[in-house]
């Protein structure tokens, strides 16, 4: 696996926003979200838009995210996302 360099903090801010855009093609509303919100329980996203997430994720960061690691705990909120994101690319110093 290769690492790249990621801001961790502008990584939060794109997943969040990626988050609202996918809820945002499925809602008259604008969604909101909190970075500890569960987002399967907020019921913003289906299960496409949760595999499109995936999918991006991968492809954004350029990691892979193997199926034992698709949990809640993994993958299950904005914060989470950014931890697992971490552990799997380098940091910016």
């Amino acid at each position: 696996m290769t690492t790249h360099a990621v801001d961790m903090a502008a990584a939060r801010n794109e997943i969040r926003a990626k988050v609202i855009d996918l809820a945002s093609r499925t809602s008259t509303k604008k969604p909101t979200l909190g970075d500890d919100d569960l987002i399967p329980e907020t019921g913003l996203l289906d299960s496409a838009a949760i595999m499109e997430l995936i999918v991006w994720i991968e492809t954004r960061f350029d990691i892979e995210i193997d199926q034992s690691d698709l949990t809640i705990e993994n993958l299950g909120s904005v914060n989470s996302i950014v931890q697992y994101v971490g552990a799997h690319v380098r940091p910016m110093a």
